[in-house]
């Protein structure tokens, strides 16, 4: 079914869709040429044990490779209020020595790169590319560290959508 919401007026299913909270965050993956950053909101945690977070990625994004390249994801939370991170990264994702340009950074000892700006972290090794006849794809990781990077009462960026025709 292919849906578009710029038929007046928005399907039901759309809006009800768009109540679907989800908070954003930004993607990081590769090292030095071959490292990617993207704003990514399709995120969720999939089991307890292991600890498995899956994000879902449009299957067009260059950053899908990257990630099974590297063998590992970083996500930063964005906090609420943030403006700096979103800025940076809302348009479209961002390769080699830009995606951390201007951006407060440090690499992590497992590989990875946090987000100085980011309320938290977790770092995943990268497990599965799930192919489900979409137009995203599931990339699960298993959380292998992660923290809160500052003050532990600043809370993340969450955020509902008009519809759930597009982000």
């Amino acid at each position: 079914m292919i849906i578009d919401s710029t038929v007046e007026p928005v399907l039901p299913v759309l809006r009800a869709v768009g109540k679907i909270p989800s908070g954003l965050f930004i993607l990081t993956t590769g090292e030095g040429p071959h490292q990617s950053a993207m704003l990514v909101s399709f995120v969720q945690q999939l089991s307890f044990e292991p600890l498995c977070i899956g994000v879902a990625i449009h299957k067009d994004r260059e950053i899908s490779d990257i990630i099974e390249k590297a063998g590992y994801f970083t996500l930063n939370i964005c906090p609420a209020g943030d403006k700096g991170l979103l800025r940076k990264f809302a348009r479209h994702a961002l390769t080699g020595d830009a995606a951390t340009a201007d951006v407060e950074h440090r690499k992590l000892p497992q590989g990875g790169i946090l987000l100085l700006e980011a309320c938290a972290y977790v770092h995943c090794r990268f497990s599965h590319r799930v192919s489900y006849h979409a137009d995203h794809e599931l990339f699960i990781g298993i959380a292998q560290e992660g923290d809160v990077t500052g003050d532990s009462k600043v809370k993340p960026m969450v955020h509902t959508r008009h519809d759930g025709s597009k982000y």
